[in-house]
């Protein structure tokens, strides 16, 4: 069990829960009350984009930039695979740069967008909207 933390969703759904290592991020938040707009469900729209950060992970004054190290793997972060399609919608969107998506398929760091309805928890995590 991990903790996920919801934060600037609208009044009542900035919360805390406790979410299960494995599962859906956005599953989690419909089961918390949390609203997070969604059209297909499957990683091909976008509409679903939040910006995460993994807790206990302390980021270096540089890594505000670009949460993807395109120079290295990071040992102190999760190991996420993530799908070509969410990569791919993502850069499409113009939330990560194509160097970024090939440092996260390369390195298996996920970056600091990613969609809810492809992003499984690992461990805990500050969840906010994509703007």
């Amino acid at each position: 069990m991990v903790n996920v933390i919801f934060c600037g969703f609208g009044e009542g759904m900035d919360k805390r829960v406790i979410a299960k290592q494995g599962d859906l991020l956005l599953r989690v938040a419909v089961n918390n009350g949390v609203l997070i707009p969604t059209e297909c469900k499957d990683g091909m729209c976008g509409s679903c984009a939040v910006r995460i950060e993994e807790i206990g992970y302390v980021p270096s004054a540089s890594t505000h930039a670009s949460a993807v190290d395109p120079d290295g793997w990071d040992k102190d972060k999760y190991t996420t695979y993530m799908e070509e399609k969410e990569l791919s919608t993502l850069v499409e969107m113009g939330a990560i740069s194509k160097l970024e998506a090939e440092s996260a398929q390369q390195y298996a760091q996920q970056t600091p967008v990613r969609l809810a309805c492809q992003c499984i928890i690992k461990g805990p995590l500050l969840v906010k909207p994509f703007e």
